[in-house]
């Protein structure tokens, strides 16, 4: 067998892995909403039904398999390709077992599920999701209420077009108002999409500009520039945990995660569990309900849960579990980095769509220039003293006994 080079395999698979589309290809039909709220206009229950689209994907998984034999296993560069392929093989049999428990299993090997233990913890994602919201009426402020002023799609467009064209020039991306996405944006290789019904507040328009723009499209960007490892430009599930844990971190560092977003995060953990359990669209809905979503909001969440399954329930998607535990993941890893002193590790968390563990794996392809530098870098990771400041100072208050503070101020209230 002649052997193929890196760069041909990697061109090889990107021709089959663009062509992949999990999001879309596991989207209820938007017949399904309507006739949910009819039957709770009625307050009846109804057998919600559709069938998913069923493709073939036997040609493309035998094209990808065949490039694993031409990799190396000592070759870092090798290894990092291979470990992609093998991810976006086990996306496309994910997406052959549409309505089936093989999904629901694909998905928890991809993903997770709320029952697993926390990266460095001996809690499970389902216990600080609710630790997380037993801690939230703590927070709440008797005089200072949030920005509640409503803008539209077509005015968060409008912004994102602005501000990311001054960051990323010719690189930027289309923005685009669809009516094809259950989450308020995502984003994709070249285009970001925004839900035309969605509403935004002046911290949702920052939020989604550090999260989508300058996280998610700026690394897909960068790894378009690795001109050995183009691969690191397209986003395999299996990185999916850094990659939203990145985004969502750089949310926090930024002052842009707020309570209504960590509690949106923590809502939708609790709510996998529910799924996993057997809960129906119905009981995720009333779920959502409770917890103080409106109705559109909560059917969205739940709908979103069951992608890949169906109304009745008992097949569950479980990716929205990982904005939780990547958030945790990357907050620890700069915490160790910084402990450590070794910020030239963080730095490679912007060369591309990869997963924490890769870091380790290029480092060494890095330092030989195999790989290049960023070419681009979100403003919060340029300005480090002020980043090292907030690490420093979340550091310093984990040693503080926040049962002495309590019995100090406390005891403030029986003095007078």
């Amino acid at each position: 067998m002649q052997k193929m080079s890196l760069l041909a395999i990697n061109k090889k698979a990107i021709k089959v892995i663009k062509t992949i589309r999990v999001l879309e290809k596991i989207s209820w039909p938007s017949h399904i909403e309507k006739e949910f709220f009819d039957s709770i206009q009625k307050k009846k229950k109804k057998k919600l039904t559709f069938e998913y689209q069923k493709d073939d994907y036997s040609e493309k998984i035998a094209t990808l398999t065949s490039l694993l034999p031409h990799l190396s296993k000592e070759n870092p560069l090798h290894i990092y390709t291979a470990k992609t392929i093998e991810s976006y093989i086990n996306a496309m049999v994910m997406l052959s077992s549409v309505g089936k428990k093989r999904f629901q299993e694909i998905s928890i090997e991809e993903y997770g599920m709320p029952r697993h233990k926390l990266f460095g913890t001996d809690y499970s994602h389902l216990n600080t999701a609710e630790n997380f919201l037993e801690s939230f009426h703590d927070y709440d402020h008797p005089y200072v209420k949030e920005d509640i002023r409503q803008r539209g799609a077509r005015e968060l467009k409008e912004f994102l077009e602005r501000e990311t064209q001054k960051v990323l020039g010719k690189d930027s991306p289309k923005f685009t108002v669809s009516r094809q996405i259950v989450s308020k944006a995502a984003a994709g290789l070249k285009k970001i999409r925004i839900r035309h019904d969605s509403l935004f507040n002046s911290v949702d328009f920052k939020n989604l500009l550090i999260h989508e723009v300058f996280t998610h499209t700026l690394t897909a960007v960068n790894g378009r520039y690795q001109k050995e490892l183009p691969l690191l430009g397209y986003g395999a599930p299996r990185t999916t945990k850094t990659q939203e844990g990145l985004a969502t971190f750089s949310e926090a560092v930024t002052g842009l995660l707020d309570l209504n977003r960590l509690k949106r995060i923590s809502l939708r953990v609790m709510a996998i569990d529910l799924a996993l359990d057997g809960a129906d669209i119905y009981d995720l809905y009333d779920f959502f309900k409770s917890k103080g979503q409106s109705d559109r909001e909560s059917y969205l969440s739940s709908s979103r849960i069951l992608r890949g399954g169906f109304p009745k329930g008992g097949i569950a998607f479980t990716k929205d579990g990982v904005y939780l535990e990547g958030l945790i993941r990357v907050h620890s890893f700069f915490r160790w980095a910084f402990k450590t002193q070794n910020l030239d590790l963080v730095h490679l968390l912007f060369i591309g769509r990869l997963d924490i563990n890769d870091i380790f794996l290029l480092k060494e392809s890095y330092e030989q220039g195999l790989l290049r530098a960023p070419q681009y870098l979100p403003d919060w990771y340029k300005h480090t003293n002020l980043l090292a400041g907030k690490m420093a100072f979340s550091l310093i208050l984990n040693d503080i006994c926040l049962k002495s503070v309590e019995s100090h101020y406390e005891n403030k209230f029986l003095i007078r």
